[in-house]
């Protein structure tokens, strides 16, 4: 039983290690400009919200949850007073009146490291053109400094072939677009940067914290294989 232990004890070690550079970011509900030509048969809204989180989700070690108002950390909030239930709608890219970020402190309350929020500028159809054009702005921010780390505002178009007749093809098209270069913006800003080879005149410095978590994890299993042998 203490060799288990000690296995146990080394795989949650390692299970730490991956981990711990994991950061968290929550995606609001856009707001909706002037200029957004209303259609009865498709939210643009939604459709904003479900291509971004799909380009965003995959960036490495950066886990992305929607914001929901019946999280039950919101709802705590609410109950005990710290969270007006008001804030809980868009625009959430706005500064209260002590200067913090609407989104950094819903996003506090959460638990996450970053949060991004925005809203639909425009959203437009023309019949005559067949082409749709959508705009997202929005600004990525961090919930513990409430430091604006990138602002982005995106175009994307998208234009029924001869054999298409239903607009929201070109819509969704033009949302897809949009939302890809603003993940692409959000991307470049949070992937953890690509480590460049190091030429020969230049010495690599040791990596300590991993070589530290190799030492433990050896010792670990070195202890439960001892002890093992006991039996």
């Amino acid at each position: 039983m203490k060799s288990i232990g000690i296995l146990i004890a080394a795989l949650l070690v390692m299970t730490s290690n991956a981990s711990e550079d994991e950061r968290s970011l929550v995606l609001f509900p856009f707001g909706q400009g002037a200029a957004v030509q209303p259609a009865d048969d498709f939210n643009v809204e939604v459709e904003a919200l479900n291509a971004l989180y799909a380009q965003i989700k995959t960036i490495p070690n950066l886990y992305v949850l929607r914001f929901r108002e019946t999280n039950p950390s919101v709802r705590r909030a609410i109950d005990e007073n710290r969270l007006r239930r008001d804030r809980l709608t868009p625009p959430f890219n706005e500064r209260e009146a002590d200067g913090t970020w609407r989104a950094a402190r819903v996003g506090a309350v959460l638990g996450t490291d970053f949060a991004f929020a925005g809203r639909i500028e425009e959203s437009t159809y023309d019949p005559n053109t067949r082409e749709a054009i959508v705009t997202i702005s929005g600004d990525l921010i961090d919930v513990s400094s409430g430091e604006v780390l990138l602002s982005v505002a995106e175009t994307g178009r998208g234009r029924l072939s001869s054999e298409q007749n239903d607009p929201n093809i070109a819509r969704i098209a033009a949302v897809a677009q949009a939302a890809e270069k603003i993940g692409a913006a959000i991307r470049a800003r949070l992937a953890p940067p690509v480590e460049q080879p190091t030429t020969v005149q230049e010495k690599k410095q040791p990596d300590r914290k991993r070589e530290r978590a190799a030492v433990t994890l050896f010792m670990l299993i070195l202890g439960a294989a001892l002890g093992g042998s006991q039996f």
